[in-house]
């Protein structure tokens, strides 16, 4: 089973690129591969309490986010310092764990398939 690391770096909003990263994952996770999630830089915006869907008029993303256990997505990751250096209290209830640089970079050595975006 390959294993798949997929980074989400930009901002949930203003474009759909953070809604299609995860729904690539998700057709990942549907044909058995092994997914973890790594939010981080402006991603993380996605992790925010009380984003309201009606104001933007879009789906927020911890609908999507909150749904991924039911994917068998359960490795999910997010920067500790791109929560800092934002402010961000992440939703808790996401079950995400925060990890540094080198966490990451191991995460992504031992990934077979990564696949994320910058601006």
């Amino acid at each position: 089973m390959k294993r798949y690391l997929f980074i989400v770096s930009r901002p949930p909003y203003g474009s759909s690129f953070a809604a299609e990263q995860l729904e690539a994952a998700l057709v990942a996770a549907a044909l058995d591969g092994d997914v973890a999630i790594l939010l981080r830089d402006d991603g993380v915006w996605g992790l925010q309490h009380h984003q309201s869907a009606e104001a933007i008029q879009q789906p927020t993303l911890t609908k999507t986010l909150s749904g991924l256990p039911t994917y068998e997505i359960e490795r999910l990751f997010v920067c500790a310092r791109s929560l800092e250096s934002r402010g961000i209290e992440p939703d808790q209830t996401l079950g995400f764990e925060a990890i540094g640089y080198a966490e990451q970079q191991a995460l992504i050595s031992s990934s077979d398939v990564v696949i994320g975006g910058q601006r």
